[in-house]
């Protein structure tokens, strides 16, 4: 049995569907609009749509890691990985976004299902820390962004807090 694999899939499952400890990704942004979404009460503050944006960006890279390929995408700075705040009247591509975020996260977990335990413990570049630790960094970023959707939505009075 993959002790630890396991766990990571399980984590994974809770951050994208499930709603027990905190709301999961699929329940923080469930309703979202684009006008919501691409709203922000300040030039300091990144929008849900940027957020969403980030996520898309830092969990592809981190597939590209475990799979040992190279993003195509070379941001300068991670400012850069949150991309313009969207457009308050487009919900075709506001809906695009949340889809591919969702086509994200299933491709993250079809990755770490073919990792076992040892392979986790091994680094995921030359001179670079483990898969694990790379596995338990983007869930927690995860779960901090997570969090961030829920407080804009909860700024925006847009979020009921059922879950």
């Amino acid at each position: 049995m993959q002790v630890v694999t396991k766990l990571f899939l399980e984590q994974l499952d809770m951050h994208c569907h499930e709603n027990e400890w905190f709301a999961s990704l699929n329940q923080s942004l469930q309703g979202v609009t684009a006008a919501e979404a691409a709203s922000t009460n300040s030039e300091n503050i990144n929008s849900i749509w940027q957020i969403v944006n980030h996520l898309i960006f830092w969990n592809e890279d981190v597939i590209h890691r475990i799979k040992g390929t190279e993003n195509p995408l070379k941001p300068e700075s991670n400012e850069e990985t949150f991309g313009n705040p969207g457009n308050l009247e487009d919900e075709i591509s506001w809906g695009m976004t949340v889809e591919r975020l969702n086509d994200v996260m299933y491709e993250l977990k079809t990755v770490i299902a073919d990792l076992d335990d040892e392979r986790l413990k091994t680094s995921y570049a030359p001179d670079r820390y483990s898969i694990e630790r790379l596995l338990s960094n983007i869930m927690m970023h995860n779960s901090y962004h997570i969090g961030q959707i829920i407080l804009m939505r909860k700024l925006q009075s847009s979020w009921d807090g059922a879950w």
